[in-house]
């Protein structure tokens, strides 16, 4: 067997292959120096041409088309290739209110109570441009989490979740048990089928009174608030409920505080008395349609117009204060003569979702007990708002509706925006 040291097989190696020409490494050079040289020479003639498309990070979406290729419009200084966009260029024409302190909802006269205030992040750290058709608006789950989540950073919001619904918490509604609401109204009665009605027997549906809130001033499309109309004594009640006073006088009384009550009634006796005078010496017969009967027989007919007004005035408001009003509100009897009752406010909450939106308008196929169970419930105090579970229903991942937090959740209280001067000419832009 032959063996070979190392300085011989060293002598194999050539020495001079790095210093002799091949045709692989000379092309690796002149593409190495030539690529960059063509690159510059491409983006100078871009440049001159006005082009800004390879400094573009993507396509805009379609709200901003019209600036497609005026980079400076919303990044500034134009010179510095990485400027970032500042909230100063988007409230020019986005006059949106920043975030709250308290989470935002649709409107409600039920106040929210307060937590900490963060400092609001910056517009485009949530709406990222450059993604292409993408509703610039909408926001991925992760950055609304990133703030209400139960971690340490943010121990004192009072929001915590990480996703609908497994780890959502419960409603607000899910923990009040009591309607604070003081108008005395029964469900189960008013959803009895032949119920009497003006017309006759009838059967009340849940949309016969609840209907949604249209916003004013829009003719070519219904558009909603999202919330339900409120209800009024004109609009769901009087149609079955009204407020005669007094078997003489036609018209009722007006659904108002007790002040315009009594004037309204004493009115309408002394306009009846002067156009039928020989009612103050007619003694009544059994009520027509009222259970009391004004004019007692065992007392004596009054003498003068302004008696047969006092009588029949103070019976006609013993019945409205003692039957007719106490049938749905709290009414306080006075105690001193000539004081008015006082009627405790409604305090009917028109929405119990304070800390998101709900819109009904999507789901008015769906029926309305399938969600509120109100057929069943006899007491006012009753709370008839859904649980997650029923939202879970129809928005989870697994489902076909949508489960982000945006669904439900507004940043932004638009009712509280203010309105934006028109900035841009168009013609500047073709």
């Amino acid at each position: 067997m032959r063996t070979r040291t190392a300085k011989q097989l060293a002598q194999r190696i050539d020495l001079g292959y790095f210093k002799r020409p091949h045709p692989l490494r000379r092309w690796r050079t002149l593409l190495s120096i030539a690529a960059p040289l063509i690159g510059l020479m491409w983006l100078g003639s871009l440049a001159a041409a006005g082009s800004r498309a390879p400094y573009s990070s993507g396509p805009l979406s379609a709200s901003h088309a019209f600036i497609e290729r005026r980079c400076e419009t919303c990044h500034t200084p134009a010179t510095s290739f990485r400027a970032h966009v500042t909230d100063t260029a988007c409230v020019t024409c986005h006059a949106g209110p920043p975030h709250p302190p308290a989470p935002i909802a649709m409107p409600s006269p039920v106040a929210v109570p307060s937590q900490p205030s963060r400092p609001a992040p910056a517009c485009a750290s949530c709406h990222r441009e450059h993604r292409g058709p993408v509703a610039l608006a909408s926001a991925p789950d992760g950055q609304c989490i990133d703030c209400h989540s139960g971690d340490d950073r943010t121990a004192s919001l009072r929001s915590e979740a990480a996703g609908f619904p497994n780890h959502h918490p419960p409603f607000t509604t899910e923990s009040e048990t009591v309607d604070a609401g003081t108008i005395k109204f029964n469900h189960q009665v008013h959803a009895k089928p032949d119920l009497r009605g003006p017309n006759g027997p009838e059967t009340l549906a849940c949309g016969t009174c609840h209907q949604p809130e249209l916003i004013p001033g829009r003719a070519r499309r219904a558009m909603t608030t999202g919330l339900m109309k409120p209800i009024e004594y004109e609009q769901q009640c009087a149609r079955c409920h009204q407020l005669f006073f007094d078997e003489r006088i036609e018209p009722p009384v007006p659904h108002e505080e007790p002040k315009v009550v009594v004037e309204f009634v004493r009115r309408s006796l002394r306009e009846h008395i002067a156009t039928n005078p020989g009612d103050i010496s007619r003694r009544d017969g059994p009520p027509r349609r009222l259970p009391l009967n004004f004019a007692r027989l065992d007392q004596p007919l009054p003498r003068t117009a302004d008696e047969w007004v006092t009588r029949r005035a103070v019976a006609a408001e013993q019945l409205l204060w003692e039957k007719t009003c106490v049938e749905c509100h709290t009414v306080t009897r006075a105690t001193a003569n000539g004081a008015l009752p006082v009627i405790a406010a409604a305090n009917i909450r028109r929405q119990w979702m304070t800390r998101a939106a709900f819109d009904h308008t999507p789901h008015l196929m769906v029926r309305c007990e399938s969600c509120h169970v109100a057929a069943e419930s006899r007491l006012t105090s009753d709370v008839l708002m859904p649980a997650t579970a029923a939202c879970a229903t129809c928005h989870a991942p697994d489902k076909g509706a949508s489960a982000s937090c945006a669904t439900c959740h507004r940043y932004h209280d638009w009712t509280n925006a203010s309105a934006v001067t028109p900035t841009f000419d168009l013609n500047h832009f073709r």
